[in-house]
């Protein structure tokens, strides 16, 4: 006697009562109480990824699981979303397929506070599609210029906060754009919100942006003289907070990672270290400091110009100019007269922040733009297919 045929689930030898059900619509009630009920014991059970119907829930481990290897890519592509447990690379791989499929174009957003691991999410959706997604030598380059933004843009926007070691300090949307077959051809990077305001000032156990860290641990001996780098304890930007170090990060070899990373991008060896002087120029900067002579700002230590100077290409006299002083502008009827006023301590100390923030800020932009060169595509966009990826 056959039995009959029972179409598989990946549940049906689970007691859901256990670890709660896959999908939250299936809920007998829909509260509060009983989705995080259902989102604890799904946890508790090493299942970090609900549905709520098309929607996906990632809650953060804070830990490596063992269940994104080339295996549990193999078992999502190409199947249908509720044939497997809940997944990102069901996730991704449904839009990939519902972009060839349907011809139209895709967008996942992943949104959460702070620490939720929105980052690595994204990287998880960039790395299912750069995997199954085929192609020749030319769509290699352009997979690994794209899976290599993310070391370089975690350096110049990530740091260290006190709910995550590695929080996105920027907003980014990633447009991976696709031939009709189906292969990545190139991609754009688009960035908004970035955190200026961390560079030149950090709350008690958070860091400053990893860039600063890895270019005091991983700096060659050559690259520490001609840039004046040191420890961190040193520069005024990183030694305000506390926190110079974090458990499970080497500085030193990230710092590898980014120099690859601009390399893979087509950023050459001369203009990488123009990047990192004025890294290296934004520490010294914090390092200007200023004292009261008759109500008014003056210079500390004039030997802190002059790394500054060295490293940016300008004049020291008018680096000190520029911090104490302020031109303004004075009309008089027709008449139009420029007034050099003088700044007290609290004003030059803003005005040296100031001019910090906005040399990162050009600077983090610049490598976007890089980053966006290396993947530009030729083609007509409306020739093209994408899939966003938005991080918030």
């Amino acid at each position: 006697m056959t039995r009959p045929f029972q179409p598989f689930h990946w549940q049906s030898n689970i007691n859901v009562h256990q670890v709660g059900v896959d999908d939250m619509v299936l809920l007998t009630k829909i509260t509060d109480s009983a989705i995080v009920d259902n989102l604890k014991k799904r946890f508790m059970g090493n299942s970090i990824f609900t549905y709520i119907g098309p929607v996906l829930v990632s809650v953060n481990p804070f830990k490596q699981m063992p269940y994104f290897t080339e295996k549990e890519i193999e078992m999502y592509q190409g199947a249908a979303q509720y044939e497997n447990p809940p997944h990102i690379y069901a996730l991704a791989d449904n839009m990939y397929r519902n972009m060839i499929i349907d011809n139209e174009n895709q967008c996942v957003i992943i949104s959460g506070e702070s620490g939720a691991g929105k980052t690595v999410a994204a990287k998880y959706i960039m790395s299912y599609i750069a995997r199954v997604s085929g192609g020749g030598q030319r769509v290699k380059h352009v997979k690994d210029v794209i899976l290599e933004t993310n070391p370089l843009l975690e350096a110049f926007g990530n740091a260290k906060t006190v709910r995550n070691n590695n929080s996105s300090r920027f907003g980014k949307y990633v447009e991976i754009q696709f031939s009709r077959g189906g292969e990545p051809i190139g991609a754009k990077v688009s960035n908004f919100l970035l955190e200026k305001s961390r560079v030149v000032s950090q709350n008690i156990e958070e860091r400053n942006f990893h860039i600063f860290y890895q270019l005091c641990s991983g700096a060659t001996k050559e690259m520490r003289e001609s840039l004046g780098v040191t420890s961190p304890d040193y520069y005024y930007y990183l030694n305000q907070s506390g926190c110079v170090a974090v458990d499970g990060t080497d500085d030193s070899k990230e710092f590898q990672d980014t120099l690859h990373a601009m390399e893979v991008i087509g950023i050459p060896e001369d203009v990488q270290l123009e990047v990192l002087k004025l890294v290296a120029g934004i520490l010294h900067i914090g390092n200007i400091s200023f004292v009261e002579k008759g109500n008014y700002a003056a210079i500390a230590n004039d030997d802190f110009l002059q790394f500054p100077s060295y490293l940016l290409g300008l004049d020291a006299e008018q680096i000190r100019s520029k911090l104490t002083s302020r031109r303004m502008e004075s009309k008089w009827g027709k008449q139009t007269e420029n007034i050099d006023v003088t700044l007290n301590v609290e004003q030059a100390a803003y005005t040296r922040d100031a001019w910090a923030k906005a040399l990162y800020s050009r600077l983090f932009d610049y490598l976007v733009k890089s980053v966006n060169n290396a993947m530009k595509v030729g083609k007509n966009a409306n020739e093209l297919l994408t899939t966003g990826v938005l991080d918030i």
